[in-house]
């Protein structure tokens, strides 16, 4: 599994959802999605992440120890988890004006 597009009827992406999957390279979350889950993608080598205009929470360590050079977080957020981008390459990140919380580590 590669590639994943999460279905517009998914309203959260629970704890550990995908968590080590490490084939799993790119995801496309709707925006149907509120909350994506702690550790929800930790350990995967994922390089692309969509993440859709609805998303409110971004839970504790959910992209921890990915492949992630870039991401654009959605104005519908609000808060970052602890260590959410922890351990990944990011050369890129686009924070927008609505976020209030951002854990500790969270780009670690």
């Amino acid at each position: 599994m590669k590639n994943v597009t999460i279905g517009n009827s998914v309203v959260t992406i629970g704890d550990y959802a995908f968590a080590a999957c490490d084939s799993l390279t790119s995801v496309n979350i709707p925006n149907s999605v509120v909350t994506i889950g702690e550790s929800a993608f930790s350990n995967c080598r994922l390089k692309n992440v969509t993440i859709g205009n609805s998303v409110v929470t971004i839970g504790k360590s959910a992209f921890l120890d990915c492949s992630l050079t870039s991401v654009i977080i959605p104005n519908s957020v609000i808060t970052i988890g602890d260590g959410a981008f922890w351990r990944n390459s990011l050369r890129s990140v686009t924070i927008p004006n609505s976020v209030t919380t951002i854990g500790d580590g969270a780009f670690r």
